[in-house]
């Protein structure tokens, strides 16, 4: 009687199985994948672009419009294989006239969490890791940017992040210098602020 019932739960598992597979690939759509890197800003070519099967994402381009999107801009930095989808492309520059993208190396614990491309953030000047620092440096940081829009992040080999975020062009050499020193980090700021 075990042997049965186990030969059974076997068959239903293999239907289950088999069922749950036919229904994916019945759910892939042929949409628009990155084929090489694309940095932020570029104009995205024919080539640049490739049509893959993929399931399960959503407002993926399908590969049939392709032609919508060449001549777009990459809205940032794009990788191999990603999938598109409209919030990675962009029909205007960037970083536009009058601004810059700044790259911006924080330590653990001087990024938010829960921080996202699209996020906005005010850049301070703070004392380097490890140094007290005064109290009126504590008390009152300086702002070296206010609403500043995080373009894209990363992640060092040592666990720090990398962010890149967009600012006004009189503020980008500040922000990189002080970077550079260990001198930043950045509070997320109210997305209608």
């Amino acid at each position: 009687m075990g042997q049965w019932a186990a030969s059974v739960l076997f068959v239903v598992l293999v239907v289950v199985g088999l069922v749950a597979f036919v229904q994916s690939q019945s759910d892939r759509v042929e949409v628009l994948v990155v084929r090489h890197p694309v940095a932020a800003g570029q104009i995205i070519q024919a080539n640049d672009v490739q049509p893959a099967e993929v399931g399960g994402v959503s407002n993926a381009i399908l590969a049939s419009d392709v032609e919508s999107v060449i001549g777009q801009r990459a809205a940032a930095g794009l990788v191999e294989g990603q999938v598109l989808t409209e919030s990675a492309l962009s029909g205007t520059l960037v970083p536009a006239v009058g601004e810059r993208l700044v790259a911006i190396r924080l330590e653990v614990g001087r990024v938010p969490g829960r921080l996202a491309p699209g996020d906005l953030v005010d850049v301070l000047v703070v004392p380097p890791a490890g140094e007290p620092g005064t109290s009126e440096q504590l008390d009152v940081p300086f702002k070296l940017a206010q609403s500043a829009r995080v373009d894209s992040m990363g992640e060092t080999p040592d666990s720090a992040v990398v962010l890149t975020v967009l600012v006004n062009v009189g503020e980008a050499n500040a922000i990189a210098a002080h970077s550079a020193a260990g001198q930043v980090t950045v509070v997320q700021a109210p997305a209608g602020e």
